[in-house]
């Protein structure tokens, strides 16, 4: 939760002076009273005078006084979820506020969301709203500008609020129930293991102590001797744990935004993930988008968040899956989870050189999005090279965001009112009942 307010340094305000006719008239009945001495025009000039005056006083008293708190009471959610947040303007100033008008000039939104509203002297006003999550990654709300002026329209004040929120959508998840994975590929009883303490380990050596890492694993005679914790590098059998690679390279994807083989790869890494996770495994992840993604598998709370945050994020590149693979190769001796829609099968020879456990292949099929390319060059090379392989239909990406293209809102969503997330991501807001 966080509270943004115009009262801080990273605010910024104008003074705009709209009537530029009231010097000039002031100059004329000045001029006028010298030239015939008639005292009706001193009257028109305190007239005209004093309500400058006291329109400059007003803007000052709200420039200082009326600001805006905004509180976000969840930073990450899941497609699909609902995010509140509360707008509440406040007014400490003797002065009421006539007319306020808010704008969120948001990089996600269409076009900036207005408000109007007034709020009295020594008083707020508070709005809610509810932000329906309808596309995974990083949208932001914010920075936030707010419109006032005095009863008289001689002037308006421009307040702009600089801070911004931000909001994490991950990607929706599958239960993946019907894919079985064991060393060598799918199999018939695969044995659920009850911890992580049951895995097979053995010793590879010694690391420094970070955060997240089991007390049981720590190697008290080598953390006395170097004077600080030390822990024994384990590496899992490969029965026990996953790599997962993920092939984001633009030039073989089809369909476009959600309804996508990029995106069915990514809802299908998120689901892996977190089902590997849920069953005790040290689960890693590998790909290249803009960015080249590399997280070692780990078994610490915060790798999750890692893993989510990262397909969160995904995006298409330019790095082929053969050369992820060739560039970042596991050391360890764990399963390898290849997920593409590629129809080039070159990244298979490549998985295939000095590895040590298991590989399996997620065929993400791009004729169903669009694509003139198959892959059967693709399935004839995992057949004979041995590999198992599962073609992914494009009915699972409709599975995980059945609920969102449907309109249903998950059961603890409360109908206020509400800021939806558009198809492409972005975002525009609207008034509802």
């Amino acid at each position: 939760m966080s509270d943004k307010s115009l009262k801080d340094n990273n605010t910024e305000a104008k003074l705009q002076f709209n009537i530029w006719l009231l010097p000039l008239l002031l100059g004329v009945f000045a001029v006028l009273y010298g030239l015939t001495g008639f005292r009706g025009w001193i009257i028109f000039i305190i007239g005209f005078g004093g309500v400058w005056l006291l329109a400059l006083l007003w803007v000052v008293s709200l420039r200082r006084n009326l600001y805006i708190e905004r509180k976000l009471h969840l930073a990450w959610a899941t497609v699909g979820d609902s995010v509140h947040e509360e707008l509440k303007l406040i007014n400490n100033s003797w002065l009421p506020a006539i007319w306020v008008e808010l704008m969120d000039t948001s990089d996600a939104l269409p076009m900036p969301m207005r408000m109007v509203s007034d709020v009295g002297a020594r008083s707020s006003r508070t709005r809610y709203f509810s932000h329906l999550c309808r596309q995974r990654g990083l949208y932001t709300l914010g920075p936030t500008c707010l419109r006032t002026g005095d009863p008289f329209g001689i002037y308006t004040l421009t307040m702009h609020d600089y801070h911004s929120d931000t909001i994490l959508v991950t990607p929706p998840l599958l239960p993946m129930a019907q894919l079985r994975i064991v060393p060598g590929g799918w199999a018939g009883d695969q044995r659920r293991r009850r911890g992580a303490l049951e895995r097979e380990i053995s010793d590879a050596g010694l690391r420094s102590y970070l955060p997240g890492d089991s007390l049981k694993q720590i190697h008290w005679r080598a953390s006395a001797h170097y004077d600080q914790l030390i822990v024994r590098l384990r590496e899992a059998s490969a029965s026990g744990d996953w790599w997962i690679f993920v092939d984001l390279e633009a030039g073989v994807q089809a369909g476009d935004g959600r309804d996508s083989t990029l995106e069915l790869s990514i809802v299908l890494a998120a689901s892996l993930a977190m089902r590997g996770l849920k069953e005790h495994r040290l689960v890693g992840l590998a790909m290249v988008g803009p960015n080249l993604i590399w997280l070692e598998p780990r078994a610490d709370p915060a790798h999750r968040w890692r893993i989510l945050k990262a397909l969160a994020m995904a995006g298409a590149g330019e790095c082929s899956l053969a050369d992820l693979v060739r560039m970042k190769y596991p050391t360890r001796s764990a399963t390898m989870i290849a997920i593409t829609p590629s129809s080039d099968p070159s990244w298979i020879m490549a998985a295939g050189q000095g590895r040590r456990g298991g590989r399996i292949a997620l065929l993400v099929d791009p004729t169903e999005f669009g694509s003139p390319f198959d892959q059967s060059r693709v399935t004839s090379a995992l057949a004979y090279s041995g590999i198992p392989f599962r073609q992914m239909s494009r009915s699972l990406l409709e599975e995980a965001y059945a609920s969102i293209t449907r309109g249903i809102r998950k059961p603890h969503m409360d109908k206020q009112i509400g800021k939806r997330f558009l198809k492409d991501g972005r975002t525009s807001w609207q008034q509802m009942g």
